[in-house]
């Protein structure tokens, strides 16, 4: 957490270690991964809600918890920007990051590939590269 500035390092020691270190071909163990990651979701979201931060929305939409959708969504000027979030866990994960797709906004910034893929290779690989939450607190 070096280099991370304060308000992310009080955030991130208050969300649950990630201790089982599996993927989606990992069986038993990635069940309990799973079990963990949505520990962590739901310690990040009661604390988003409860600063009055809350923005965005995710589930897995399937038993297997490789495929997640939901929303997110931005308030500026006092209008609310929201868009459908969606991502495939890779197979490789947790050492390969989830490629973060917003489908309504193909193409309309240098960030995304197509389908609405965020560009994790210059713009953001390095926050993942640390932690996955680091993005995740960055709203995007």
């Amino acid at each position: 957490m070096e280099g991370w500035d304060p308000n992310t390092k009080s955030t991130l020691t208050q969300i649950p270690l990630l201790t089982t270190k599996a993927g989606p071909r990992d069986g038993a163990a990635w069940t309990q991964r799973l079990k963990e990651e949505y520990k962590a979701l739901i310690a990040y979201t009661q604390m988003n809600k409860s600063n009055d931060n809350d923005w965005f929305r995710i589930s897995a939409a399937n038993p297997e918890g490789t495929r997640w959708t939901g929303k997110c969504w931005y308030v500026h000027n006092l209008l609310k920007y929201e868009f459908d979030l969606q991502f495939d866990v890779p197979v490789t994960y947790p050492s390969t990051a989830p490629e973060l797709e917003l489908p309504q906004l193909d193409g309309k910034t240098q960030k995304m590939y197509r389908g609405g893929k965020i560009c994790l290779t210059v713009h953001f690989k390095p926050l993942w590269a640390k932690n996955w939450y680091a993005i995740l607190l960055n709203k995007l």
